[in-house]
Order: structure tokens, then C-alpha cells, then sequence
């Protein structure tokens, strides 16, 4: 129904203009508001800039408190994403207007409501319309518009409108509120021009709740202030705008309690605790600069690691080739070499011609004894690929991944790209640029079913793709033991102790040198664990520590791992066929960003499938007597554990958990390093 619908529905029942209609409509709030408080909010006007989560529940609760006019800015339309939080998100409202569905939502609610709407959201240029004739304006913007909220509460200031945010924070809902009169905005979060955007996101994180009442039920690792992501509550987003609310009627009837900012409020039901204060000096308080510093450490830490920088998709859509749209090329590329490899050799070579990307496998990047067959380095392509086209997906762009696979030359598959105005972002697009290795210690808690079922029905869509997993602890001890039998061979081969070895970068100037292989802080080994590494870089010394026993530490660490986590699982294909293992890469990567954007861990556990594929192609004479016993034991232990991979080649084993971020990734090389043109 338009506007018009409703008054005509609104007629029937006898209300022909505002306030007869709500002087019977909001008639319930007479009592705790009089009738001239229920006039005047009737004709006052609230602009609200940005429909997200707070936003759009701002709007509804003002227009049932009996606003009568409002200003409403967005650009943005509903996914599925919003449905946590959003007012207006609704299966049916998915790819419409936010900012068309909160407006027919007030006029449901008020069909006499006066809306001004600015489908293009907040501008520097539509800033004053936007602000001409607010009574009060309320902050619905995302987090992350820092430097347009930033021009939008100076510029209210200096036409005399007060401003109320209220910022949804998990379960609690913190408030401030900035008069004309009262504490400027700059002033108080202490930010200016040239202050870094992080920084700028940090000083009004802590500016806005002093408090922190939520910190302590917040994981940290969840925000990422270079990816623009943290987490939100349906609870505090409903919070807020009960504040916020209250707080624009206190304004609008000139009622007495006003605490304009440098005061304070949060409020917190989860925690049933209520903080509120006065910050004399705003973000320039001593014990306020003492909390940045300690937010950076606790919190900023965990959402950021080295050797991954975070990249936006171009702004701009694919108008000509491909191969000359360098932005877009650049982030294709530099999405698909984020994929993981053995040892981080990024093994990969594109070649770009008009709309398509040729995928090669470079075959002579990892020889190692590890590199079955090279199906090590055909997983790394498959992932590559799968990465290329979840990107494409958030830059308006259709791919297709044609699978021609050839072995002497290592050429892999065909990506093809094509504009497509209806696609829809992939929601795996961001893990992208967060899915990384996570070696340390998991929590035990269980991974439940339901989990592990997404997991794999996020892969089955490439093909004939298998997920079977153990979750207990009986069987995840049991795995354990696999694991360490696996990797004992690993410690005790010459080659592949030389292989590790030359791969580890032992100083951050080598990493940052080479950009390929392994930092030692990634190998999470801790200081005694680093030292054992240094001491054993020569296979003299690491001989010497096998036949002391003390080599042994290595697969125990290994099966520790197992046992701290909440569960593994074994990814298998079909056969031992390149066409399957490039289809097993790509199913691993989309199961490894799913958990990922699950916020969950995952580590590898490479050395027991790569071993058992040189058993299954008949290559059990390559490993010593003693080492073929322990290979037979492993492979028993995953045959009884995963007994539907029976028949079929296992792409990887893996351990999933929940647990602490790391602090140290790995690096890349140069994205036009890997790349030639088509002559």
C-alpha cells in the first residue's frame, strides 16, 4: 500500500487529518505524555541518517512514539546478512530498498507522517537539506562512516540541531548526546583531520562507551578495523533506540535531565549493570588515553596479523576487457594468491586475455617428497580459482571455471568473467582476506553436527565432494595417534626435515624479503619451541635429537593438536585424478572461509593424507621398513575413523575449533609477480 491507501484505509475509520489520528492512535501514551507533549511530537521533525540495524529501529519506535516528519537517508538494500538486526530485513525485502521499506513501514504506522527521502544516503552535498527543519537528528550510521558522521555533528551544531548516538554494543546500548551549546564533537572523541582512519574508529569506540561494559563478553578477534567488519545484537540495536528515543522527546518537550555530552550512559542487561559519568576532558582524560593503548594491544592485535592487507573490490564495474582494467585485475589476482599452498610456495601463474584468466600450476615450485604426484600443488590451483570467483562475485561479475587440466604443461583451468548486474556478494568474499592457518591450542569444546553439515554443503555444489568427521573425545584421541605416527615420519626423513627447513623464514627481514615460506612466529612454536627449531636446522643435530628420542617432541605437539580441538574432518574425492583434486582444492578452500566466517579456526593436517596417497598409487617402497609400519598404523587408524572415504583419495585432514586469533600470518608476493599477458 502507497500513502495514499493508507489515509483512505485511515478515513474508513473516521481520521481525516494528523492529530485526530493521534489522539486515538497513540492515545495509550496520555498518562506518561499529555495531550499537548502528543501534539507537539506530531509536528516535530527527526532526521536519521543510515536504516541499518539501530537506524531502522530508531525510525519505528520514534514514528510509535508519534513523531510526525522525518528525514531518512540510505542507500543501501536488504541480504540476508541484515536478518540479525535489521528492522525491515525480511526474506521477502531481501535486494529492496531499506530506505523504501522503513519509509512504507512509518507510513503503516502513521499514515499522516511527512517523509523526506534522500535515496542516495548522506552527502556532503545533500547534507543541509538533509539537516533543514530537524528537530533533532539521531545517528543511524554504520559504525565505520566515521568522517561523514563527523561532518554531520559539526554541521548540526552550527545550525542549532542537537544530536543523540546510541551505539548498540552486544547485549548493551551505550549514549551520548551533543548540544550546541554542550561539548563538540571533535573535542570529545579528541579526533582532527589528519588522525589515521583506525585511530579514528578507536578514539569513538572508547569515546562512546567509557565503560566498556561489553568488552568483557566481546571476542576481539570478531572486529577487524581495516576490514570494516565487528559484530551486532538485535538486543542492543533495540536498546539503543529505546534510549535514543527517550532522549529525543526529553529534547523535543524541553523536559528536564538532559546530560549532554561530556556525559555518558551504557546500559547493560546481560551484565544487569548501569554505567554512567561524566568525561571531563572527552578522549584526552589520562585513563581514556591508557584504554587506547590497551585496546590496541587486547583487541586490535587479535583482529590483525602480518602478511595479509585487506583490499576493497573496485568501486567501479568491468566496462572494457579485463585485461585492461587494472583494479580489477590487481584484486582478482590478489584474492586468488591469498589461497593457501604447501609450505606457502605459491605455486601459481595467470595469464590474462580479454575477459579470462588462464590458471597454471607451476610444477617445479614444491618437489618435495611431500608433493604426491604434485596433487599438493593442484590443491593450491583449485583453491586459487575458487578464491577468483567468490571475488568476482562482490566486484558485479559472473565466473565461470572451466577445468582443462594438463600435467606437462600445468596448465589448470580457464576462469571466465562476464558482468552480471543481479549477482549477489558472496557472503565468503571478506574470508578472503582473513582465512589463514591457526597452529595454536583450541578450546575442546565440540564442534556439534549442524556445523560440520553447513561445512559440507557449502562444498557439495563443485561436485562429488565428501566430508566425514569425528567430534568426540574418544575419537579424536584416537585420530591423534594417526597423527603422531605421520608426523614421525616426517621428523625422521632427511629430505623432508632439509624441505621444512629451507621453507621456515627465521627472521621477520626474510620473511618480508622472500614473502613466501613460513615466518617462524606463524609456526606458533612459542620461545622454548623456537629455539628447538634453531637448534635443529641441520639435519646433523636433528639426527642426534631423533636418536635421543627428544625429535619425538615435534609429532607430539602434532597430536596434542588433535586432541585440543573440537573436532576434525577428512575432505575426500572420488580418485586420484588432477580433474578431482583441483575440484578437492576448490571444496577445501570454501569449506576453510566458511569456518572462517564462522570465526572459527582451522589448521591442516597434511603429512597423513599426502603419506597415504603415495600408498594408494604404490609407492609404499619409498618409505623405509620402519616407516611403512608406522604409515600402515595411520592409515588403519583413518580407515576405522572415516571408514566412507573408503575407495576414494583424501584431499586433506583437518582440525576445526574455537580459540584465539594469531597475531602472525604469512606473506604474498607481488600479484603482477605472477602474472603475463596473452600475446
Amino acid at each position: 500500500m502507497d500513502s495514499d491507501q493508507y489515509r483512505t484505509r485511515a478515513a474508513e475509520y473516521g481520521f481525516h487529518n494528523r492529530f485526530a489520528y493521534a489522539a486515538e492512535a497513540f492515545s495509550r501514551s496520555i498518562g506518561f505524555l499529555n495531550a499537548a507533549e502528543l501534539e507537539r511530537l506530531s509536528r516535530a521533525r527527526v532526521a536519521v541518517p543510515g536504516l541499518g540495524g539501530v537506524g531502522s529501529a530508531h525510525v519505528v519506535t520514534l514514528a510509535r512514539l508519534g513523531i510526525g516528519a522525518f528525514s531518512l537517508a540510505d542507500m543501501d538494500v536488504y541480504n540476508p546478512v541484515n536478518m540479525n538486526r535489521q528492522h525491515g530485513a525480511r526474506i521477502d525485502t531481501w535486494g529492496q530498498s531499506k530506505l523504501d521499506t522503513v519509509a512504507g513501514d512509518v507510513l503503516a504506522i502513521n499514515p499522516f507522517a511527512e517523509l523526506s527521502l534522500f535515496p542516495q544516503g548522506l552527502t556532503e552535498e545533500n547534507l543541509d537539506t538533509f539537516l533543514h527543519g530537524a528537530d533533532v537528528v539521531i545517528d543511524g550510521l554504520d559504525f565505520f562512516v566515521f568522517d561523514m558522521r563527523r561532518r554531520l555533528f559539526n554541521r548540526a551544531r552550527e545550525l542549532n540541531i542537537p544530536v543523540i548516538t546510541a551505539g548498540p554494543l552486544g547485549f548493551s546500548s551505550a549514549l551520548l548526546v551533543f548540544t550546541p551549546k554542550g561539548m563538540r564533537f571533535d573535542d570529545y572523541f579528541d579526533v582532527h583531520d589528519h588522525l589515521p582512519m583506525e585511530q579514528k574508529y578507536l578514539r569513538f569506540a572508547l569515546g562512546l562507551a567509557p565503560a566498556a561494559l561489553h568488552a568483557g563478553y566481546l571476542d576481539g578477534s570478531a572486529v577487524d578495523f581495516r576490514m570494516r567488519k565487528g559484530p551486532s545484537l538485535i538486543v542492543g540495536c533495540q536498546m539503543s533506540a529505546a534510549l535514543a528515543a527517550t532522549e529525543a522527546a526529553r529534547l523535543i518537550l524541553n523536559r528536564k535531565g538532559l546530560k549532554a555530552a561530556p556525559y555518558y550512559l551504557q546500559m547493560d542487561p546481560y551484565l544487569k549493570k548501569l554505567r554512567k559519568g561524566r568525561l571531563h576532558t572527552g578522549n584526552r582524560w589520562p585513563l581514556q588515553r591508557l584504554k587506547a593503548l590497551l585496546f590496541e594491544k587486547l583487541v586490535l592485535a587479535k583482529s590483525g596479523r602480518t602478511g595479509c592487507t585487506p583490499q576493497s573490490p573496485p568501486s567501479t564495474p568491468l566496462s572494457t576487457y579485463l585485461a585492461d582494467d587494472m583494479p580489477l585485475l590487481r584484486y582478482l589476482l590478489g584474492a586468488g594468491i591469498q589461497a593457501p599452498s604447501g609450505d606457502n610456495v605459491q605455486p601459481w601463474h595467470f595469464t590474462v586475455r580479454e575477459n579470462s584468466i588462464l590458471l597454471r600450476a607451476d610444477m617445479q615450485a614444491d618437489t618435495s617428497f611431500f608433493n604426491t604426484h604434485q596433487l599438493a600443488t593442484v590443491i593450491a590451483a583449485g583453491a586459487a580459482a575458487e578464491n577468483m570467483s567468490i571475488a568476482a562475485s562482490a566486484c558485479g561479475l559472473r565466473c565461470e571455471v572451466q577445468t582443462t587440466p594438463d600435467a606437462r604443461t600445468g596448465h589448470m583451468a580457464t576462469l571466465s568473467f562476464a558482468p552480471a548486474p543481479d549477482a549477489r556478494e558472496d557472503m565468503l568474499a571478506d574470508s578472503i582476506w582473513r582465512r589463514h592457518t591457526n597452529r595454536k591450542p583450541f578450546s575442546t569444546r565440540q564442534v556439534p553436527d549442524g556445523i560440520w553439515q553447513y561445512l559440507e554443503q557449502c562444498a557439495q555444489p563443485l561436485g562429488d565432494i565428501r566430508l566425514e568427521w569425528v567430534n568426540t573425545p574418544r575419537d579424536l584421541q584416537r585420530l591423534s595417534r594417526a597423527i603422531f605416527h605421520a608426523d614421525r615420519i616426517r621428523t625422521e626423513r632427511r629430505d623432508l626435515h632439509e624441505h621444512f627447513m629451507n621453507m621456515v623464514r627465521f627472521t621477520q627481514e626474510e620473511a618480508e624479503t622472500s614473502r613466501d615460506g613460513l615466518p617462524l612466529p606463524n609456526l606458533e612454536a612459542g620461545a622454548p619451541g623456537n629455539l628447538f627449531l634453531k637448534a635443529t636446522r641441520s639435519w646433523k643435530s636433528v639426527h642426534v635429537a631423533n636418536s635421543l628420542g627428544i625429535g619425538r617432541i615435534v609429532p607430539l605437539v602434532s597430536a596434542m593438536g588433535i586432541r585440543r580441538s573440537g573436532g576434525a574432518a577428512l575432505l575426500s574425492v572420488p580418485s586420484t585424478s588432477i580433474d578431482d583434486f583441483f575440484m578437492g582444492g576448490r571444496a577445501l578452500e570454501r569449506i576453510w572461509l566458511a569456518v572462517t566466517h564462522l570465526n572459527m579456526r582451522l589448521q591442516p593436517m597434511t603429512a597423513v593424507t599426502l603419506f597415504r596417497l603415495r600408498t594408494m598409487l604404490g609407492e609404499s617402497d619409498m618409505f623405509s621398513q620402519a616407516h611403512r609400519a608406522l604409515q600402515e598404523r595411520a592409515s588403519d587408524v583413518l580407515s576405522a575413523l572415516f571408514p566412507l572415504a573408503a575407495g576414494r583419495a583424501p584431499v586433506m585432514l583437518f582440525r576445526v575449533g574455537f580459540g584465539p586469533a594469531i597475531r602472525h600470518g604469512t606473506y604474498r608476493r607481488e600479484a603482477e609477480s605472477f602474472l603475463s599477458r596473452a600475446e
